[in-house]
């Protein structure tokens, strides 16, 4: 992993910046730039940076310039956004901007993150689809991940919960009360996957019932390299591997639950 020269006079917390601007708002261009215009959204995301590091961001005036020049929501999550945030972790490493406003900037991309998944959550019927819950560890700093996640599977007619910086306590205590047919953590920082997979080899002895749990995030194969993760059911970053997983998982069930009526 490349280092900044100026690694020695970093604090723990710029540390953590430094790490997660590498392995995680470093996401290949090629991967951002499918949509079929990808200047237009490279522009897009040049705006949104530009506005995410002001200290009087608003979200609802940042989205609705999004929109008045034609993005529709699902653009603005899937690529406007990790434009953005990469354009962020650029700055980083080049130098070009301070810790603050990296902190800054991100903290108002997840901001907009959370003001569209609300006015999603109130537009959408959820009744139809799995129950998720999207998890971020504790030592994952960050988030935006989980948030677009969040956003995906709800804009697919999914009921979820989306909880950050969480710990296994925490996800046994949900599950508990709240019985989600699958459980998902994003992660994309070398400092977090091993504690990540630590806290769900405690969630799995703490839980009387067993639930898929899946693992994802953009760079999870550079990352997850000589890192045990066999406790979780799949890593992936196919949302329709993970609904496919968990219908499956539906079906058999159900398949055992006839079978069983029938003797």
């Amino acid at each position: 992993m490349v280092e900044k020269n100026t690694k020695n006079n970093l604090n723990s917390n710029e540390l953590l910046i430094s790490n997660l601007v590498f392995s995680a708002l470093k996401t290949s261009k090629q991967h951002l730039t499918r949509p079929a215009n990808p200047e237009w959204i490279e522009h897009a995301g040049q705006l949104l940076f530009s506005s995410s590091l002001s200290k009087t961001f608003e979200q609802d005036r940042a989205l609705s310039e999004l929109v008045a020049l034609g993005f529709k929501t699902d653009t603005i999550v899937d690529h406007c956004i990790p434009v953005a945030a990469t354009l962020l972790g650029d700055g980083w490493v080049n130098d070009t901007l301070s810790f603050s406003e990296c902190t800054i900037g991100t903290s108002n991309l997840q901001i907009l993150l959370k003001f569209i998944g609300q006015n999603r959550e109130r537009a959408c019927d959820e009744t139809s689809g799995n129950r998720y819950l999207i998890c971020s560890h504790e030592t994952e700093q960050h988030t935006l991940g989980a948030l677009i996640i969040g956003d995906m599977l709800r804009r697919k007619g999914h009921s979820l919960k989306v909880q950050l910086s969480t710990n296994y306590d925490e996800v046994c205590r949900l599950q508990s009360t709240s019985h989600y047919e699958a459980i998902f953590f994003s992660c994309a920082s070398y400092l977090s996957i091993r504690e990540t997979a630590k806290c769900v080899r405690q969630v799995r002895k703490m839980l009387k019932q067993s639930v898929p749990i899946f693992l994802g995030g953009s760079n999870i194969e550079e990352i997850s390299q000589g890192v045990d993760l066999s406790c979780f059911d799949l890593v992936t970053n196919s949302l329709s591997a993970v609904n496919d997983y968990v219908s499956n998982k539906k079906k058999r069930e159900l398949a055992l639950d006839a079978g069983a009526l029938i003797q």
